[in-house]
Order: C-alpha cells, then structure tokens, then sequence
C-alpha cells in the first residue's frame, strides 16, 4: 500500500503547524486530493507524587474554549531528547521533578490528516520544587487518586486524548 505525492503545495506555514495541499496518486493510478497538518510532535507526562497522586493541570484551552483537565506536557525543542523534555515540560508546568523516569511509547493522535506524534513518559516519586510556568501560560496543577482519574474518565471530565490514553495505558500495565 502506498500514495505518492505528484504535485504539493503549501499551504499555510507557521509557528506550531505548517498546511500542506498534496494531489497524490493512488496504487490503482488514480489521483486525489490530501491536505495535512505537519506538527513536530510533543511529550505528555504522566506523573505520581510519593504518595501516588496523579498530578494533572487545569487550563482553557482556546480551540475548545473550555477549560480542560490534562497531564503535563508540551513541545519538544529542537535537538532535545524525549526523557529531557519530559523533566522540563513537568516543572515547568507543575513545579514538580523526579529521577525516575521512563518511556511509555508514542501515539499519532489523528492520523487522517497529520502527522503530529505524541510520545508519553511516566514520571514517579515527584516532589514539588518550584513551578516556572512560560509567559502567558496559565494553570492549575490538580493531585487526584486513581479512583478518581478513572471517574473523572468515565463521567467524560477528562476530555484529552493524550491524557485518556496515557492514563489508561498505564492502569492497564498494573
């Protein structure tokens, strides 16, 4: 199986996400049309203080226009390792830093139209230092028990992609 791009065209190019226009031949010679969001990719964290409280933040998010319960998370800069990124977007968002850490694996989050990769690391024993949140970021750092990440799951209070499947994936590996 495989599409190849005959003709492309971009689109829009910007800070987060570039828009490219492709027409594409399919295997059976025929052409089509694919639009697609390239974005570099980000991190989610998902942490547990000491006593394995679940550290998520709260914050609006514009395209949603609502305010969202989510794991700590980000871009990952350029010539930055995954585990590194993971340790900065936590206490940067959070205020909170461990040395054990590990890697969880990586999800596209919609593959029909980009190609955006969201890698998840797990972060446990964390311990508050001091939150150094980036200039006009605005967020609660919210501690919940398993029971209740999987209420607020089920009830749809969680409503990120990233963070259901982080959660799930790791309460499902227990």
């Amino acid at each position: 199986m495989n599409e190849t791009c005959i003709h492309n065209e971009i689109i829009y190019d910007g800070k987060i996400i570039r828009v490219e226009k492709d027409i594409i031949e399919l295997e059976n010679g025929q052409q089509s049309c694919r639009e697609v969001v390239y974005n570099s990719g980000g991190i989610c964290v998902l942490a547990l203080t000491e006593d394995d409280k679940y550290i998520l933040v709260k914050q609006f998010r514009y395209p949603s226009k609502e305010v969202l319960y989510e794991l700590a998370g980000g871009k990952i800069d350029a010539n930055e390792q995954l585990l590194e990124a993971a340790q900065r977007e936590l206490k940067e968002e959070t205020g909170y830093v461990s040395t054990d850490i590990s890697y969880l694996g990586y999800f596209y989050p919609t593959v029909a139209y980009s190609n955006e990769v969201i890698h998840m690391a797990l972060m446990k024993d964390c311990v508050y230092e001091k939150q150094c949140l980036d200039e006009g970021e605005f967020v609660d750092v919210v501690l919940l028990d398993e029971s209740q990440i999987q209420d607020m799951i089920y009830q749809n209070k969680i409503k990120d992609g990233k963070t259901i499947i982080a959660l799930l994936k790791f309460l499902y590996k227990k």
